[in-house]
């Protein structure tokens, strides 16, 4: 029976985390199309395009593998799950620059236990860096900081290294703390904003901080449920999801998505994906 399985990563697709007007807002990949030449940005209507950033950084705090929705309920619910991934910084957690590719990260990773998982979870900082620039007919854009948040794009080098905080889900209204069935090649994924005291849900009037966004938030918790369960059995020899920005991490928005109708559009963080791979020992 293997006695060792490398994690290097598992971190879960089809968010859009960025700012817009200082809130923070999610969309799926499914909709933010892969910029292009034939990708209309800068007229028309608020619309968004993703890309590949120079810089990609996440904090990673936990992950684990479950047979039932561990968010059924109020607040995370391990009970049926497998932990993974602990991170050696519970403050802070594992902080990576998934631009440069596979991470080892900083805490303790674990071997699921044998089983059939439907559900695996996330549990990760609600702040994101990113640094990109994009080429597009010859004129290059860079995203920009307002302080030290995403805030635009301008055709002035260089790119600036900022940093977008997820506090809402929904652009207006009192907190919504929730993201539900964003769909994948694979499943769906559902996103919920929480405070780290006790990973309990953040949504409506009670838990709104006075400006639309969600107050005490400090984690993302993302649960993703599989079409095709991952199903670890006494072969398993590895077990390893692999974190993707190419196509994605970074995006703009057209003009008419930013305040003042900004010409250059805006940008910040955006989708991110991934997928995994399993290996058994060869029969003999």
């Amino acid at each position: 029976m293997c006695n060792f399985i490398k994690l290097a990563l598992m971190i879960f697709s089809v968010f859009v985390f960025s700012s817009l007007n200082n809130k923070s807002y999610a969309v799926t990949a499914e909709t933010v199309k892969e910029c292009s030449a034939d990708t209309h940005l800068f007229t028309g209507s608020a619309t968004a395009c993703r890309f590949t950033p120079q810089l990609y950084k996440a904090a990673v705090f936990e992950m684990g593998l479950c047979t039932a929705n561990p968010m059924s309920g109020a607040s995370l619910d391990r009970s049926t799950c497998t932990t993974v991934f602990t991170s050696t910084d519970q403050s802070n957690g594992s902080l990576h620059d998934f631009a440069l590719g596979d991470a080892e990260l900083a805490g303790t990773s674990t071997r699921p236990a044998n089983g059939t998982y439907t559900y695996p979870y996330i549990i990760l900082k609600n702040t994101f860096t990113i640094k990109a620039e994009y080429e597009r007919g010859g004129t290059t854009y860079y995203v920009k900081k307002s302080g030290s948040a995403c805030d635009a794009v301008s055709t002035t080098s260089p790119a600036e290294e900022c940093t977008d905080s997820l506090t809402q889900f929904n652009q207006a209204g009192n907190c919504d703390g929730e993201y539900l069935g964003a769909r994948f090649s694979g499943g769906s994924l559902n996103g919920y904003l929480m405070r780290a005291s006790d990973l309990d849900k953040r949504d409506g009037v009670a838990d709104d901080d006075g400006s639309g966004g969600c107050s005490n938030v400090d984690r993302l918790v993302g649960v993703m449920e599989l079409d095709s369960p991952v199903v670890i059995s006494p072969s398993t020899i590895s077990f390893k999801f692999t974190f993707n920005v190419t196509g994605y991490g970074a995006q703009m928005f057209t003009g008419a998505a930013r305040p003042n109708n900004n010409p250059n559009g805006g940008g910040g963080s955006g989708p991110f994906s991934g997928f995994f791979t399993i290996v058994d020992a060869p029969q003999q």
